[in-house]
């Protein structure tokens, strides 16, 4: 016995519809073909199951009882058809996402939550980078994407921008310009500040320490070094302690605030941005979902 999904297919629709002509309408081809196929159903079969009457065409005694199992097996092979391109597209396994140590905020959790709603079967695994590895371990494929602060000077990266937002002024509580309701770079022309020590990471060495230095300046001051901080716990104790002033995102304030030190709005530094990165010759499945969803969210925030 042979008998073709086409042979179940155009069996139901003679009988749902009573007609030749309108079953084949129905399913696109001729009146000789549709009948072609019927009869080699009921050869199959060894029954007979239409009739065509005066009335029209009508199902035997053996068509009634074949054609619930022939809807039966149709509408099985389409939820087949359906769970299997649903599991085709489930994306699974394992990420590993680099967390820049300047990252920390609403954003970049927002990205997080929003990854795992969207690829539960996913297994995430989150690695800390210090302020020496802006890269966040893509470049020795420690990590297969990451939430980091630009700029990332190095070849192969991927990086789209997540969130943008202004830098602050971070200063010891007791210096003469804390009490200040914003500062400009002119204002603390000639101060010490806390760097970020140069990348480790194959990262242009000063391209990431020199952007929250604001290098080269419009008034062409070059800011004294009074110490370097690979963490932010060092960056806040070295600030706390008088070694030197820096600039943050303005949502650090958040998670960073402490009494003895203040944040002050920045009038003339440029803006950070969050970005997720990658190697863009990355395009496995996963890799590709963190971006898209991250993507999501820069348009959500928009």
């Amino acid at each position: 016995m042979n008998i073709e999904m086409r042979h179940l297919r155009y069996f139901v629709a003679v009988a749902e519809e009573a007609s030749f002509t309108a079953a084949a309408q129905r399913v696109y081809v001729t009146q000789q073909v549709l009948s072609t196929q019927i009869r080699q159903l009921e050869d199959a079969v060894g029954a007979r199951l239409l009739e065509r009457t005066s009335r029209g065409v009508v199902l035997t005694a053996a068509g009634a009882a074949f054609l619930g199992y022939a809807r039966d097996a149709l509408t099985a092979v389409e939820r087949g058809v359906m769970a299997a391109r649903n599991a085709a597209s489930v994306v699974s396994g394992r990420l590993t996402v680099g967390l820049s140590a300047a990252t920390g905020g609403a954003a970049r959790t927002r990205v997080l939550a929003a990854f795992e709603r969207a690829c539960p079967e996913v297994t995430v695994r989150l690695l800390a980078y210090d302020l020496a590895q802006p890269a966040a371990g893509l470049l020795d494929h420690g990590t297969d994407v990451a939430l980091l602060r630009p700029p990332v000077s190095a070849p192969g990266l991927a990086v789209e921008r997540v969130a943008e937002e202004p830098r602050v002024f971070v200063l010891p509580s007791g210096h003469p310009l804390a009490s200040r309701s914003s500062l400009g770079l002119a204002d603390v022309a000639g101060l010490p500040w806390v760097a970020a020590p140069l990348a480790e990471d194959g990262c242009a060495p000063s391209a990431f320490r020199d952007d929250w230095l604001v290098l080269p300046r419009p008034g062409g001051d070059v800011p004294v070094i009074g110490a370097v901080a690979r963490t932010i716990e060092e960056w806040r104790e070295h600030i706390a302690a008088g070694r030197g002033i820096s600039l943050c995102p303005a949502s650090s304030e958040a998670f960073s605030a402490r009494p003895d030190i203040v944040f002050v709005p920045a009038r003339d530094a440029p803006p950070t941005s969050l970005c997720v990165a990658w190697r863009a010759d990355d395009l496995r499945p996963a890799v590709m979902s963190f971006v898209k969803v991250a993507a999501g969210v820069a348009a959500d925030s928009a």
